[in-house]
């Protein structure tokens, strides 16, 4: 029986030690301020200048892509394969050029003579022309010497235009490569026969590439070369140079063609991206981090921190955008420590601890 006593004593002990700790837990969070503070990160709200964009498709393509086509005729001895690197200058294809030497070659040898017979012409008229002064026969001759002189220069110009041409016409059979760039389609293999103007291969400059895009009707008064737009892509954001905008729309989609210029090597010929195009000029608004909104059923608020590190809720309305931030209308000035980090599960009134890496 005591034994049975003593248990019990112990446990009604313990019993209402637990009540009393129970019963003192209130007090001791009211004594450390309701709510434990929160960690959270801030940044300042600005007034910055902000154009509404739009989003449009573009597509990333080679600064120059170009399909080679033979220059003369013949049959084609080499030609590079599809994947194959070259450099401005390189050689394409070959074609054969048997036929082009020996045209040369002919040629070459029509103006020896004609050479020949403008010296002896030549020497022919100084003769004359001291013969001359003392009678007229010679005059005579003098005259048919130098019109027969006259007629072979002409007839040697023709020729060695006739040369030039056929020296032409033998570089012409060397296809060269008129940019860096990659062989990516190949429309004549080695053997076959080709007429001047025939394609041989498209090769595309992969080191300079820009985004094509058609902007709409609403954005074309907006944007101008030179000027700087967001472009997105499979890894993300980047800058871009407007570098035109083709001023002629489309008939049908009223679209009008930019090209953008960008620095992102992981972007290959053929990638899908973004623009972001405005539609009306800039506007100054004052703008927080996107981060920093906070979508309730009741609407849209942000945290803003005062003077006492406290959190305060702010409804906000939400206007235009750029890539980073956004427009609020509310009670919210510039320079106001907005949270952007740890306001999912903040609390009007709670008190904040502000971590390193924010906009104090």
């Amino acid at each position: 029986m005591f034994y049975r006593i003593s248990k019990n004593n112990m446990i009604n002990k313990i019993f209402y030690l637990l009540l009393f700790q129970l019963a003192a837990l209130p007090s001791l969070v009211c004594a450390g301020g309701g709510m434990p503070a929160a960690i959270v990160q801030v940044e300042g709200a600005v007034n910055i200048e902000i154009a509404p964009v739009v989003w449009v498709t573009g597509t990333v393509i080679g600064r120059f892509d170009s399909k080679i086509a033979a220059e003369v005729e013949g049959t084609l001895e080499t030609v590079l394969e599809v994947g194959d690197r070259i450099n401005k200058h390189d050689v394409i294809a070959k074609v054969d050029d048997t036929t082009y030497h020996l045209a040369l070659n002919e040629i070459q040898t029509e103006v020896k003579p004609i050479e020949t017979m403008v010296e002896f012409f030549r020497r022919e008229s100084e003769r004359l022309e001291k013969l001359a002064k003392k009678n007229n026969a010679a005059k005579n001759q003098l005259d048919q010497t130098q019109t027969s002189r006259d007629e072979a220069l002409a007839k040697i110009r023709v020729v060695k235009a006739r040369l030039a041409m056929a020296r032409d016409d033998l570089n012409r059979t060397t296809v060269r490569a008129p940019f860096t760039g990659m062989v990516i389609e190949r429309f004549k293999s080695p053997g076959e026969r080709v007429d001047a103007g025939d394609q041989i291969v498209r090769i595309i400059d992969t080191e300079r590439v820009e985004v094509q895009a058609r902007i709409q009707q609403v954005s074309y008064p907006h944007v101008k070369s030179g000027d700087q737009i967001k472009i997105k892509g499979p890894s993300g954001e980047v800058d871009g140079l407007v570098r035109t905008v083709i001023p002629v729309g489309d008939d049908i989609s009223r679209l009008y063609e930019i090209r953008v210029e960008f620095d992102n090597s992981n972007w290959p010929a053929g990638t899908a991206v973004e623009i972001a195009t405005p539609i009306k000029n800039k506007q100054h608004v004052i703008a927080v981090s996107r981060d920093a909104l906070v979508i309730r059923q009741t609407g849209v608020v942000v945290y803003r921190i005062n003077g006492e590190d406290k959190a305060e809720l702010v409804p906000v309305t939400t206007g235009i955008s750029n890539s980073s931030h956004i427009q609020v209308i509310g009670n919210v000035k510039e320079n106001d420590k907005i949270v952007v980090r740890g306001n999912e599960r903040l609390r009007p009134g709670q008190t904040v601890q502000i971590v390193a890496g924010s906009d104090r």
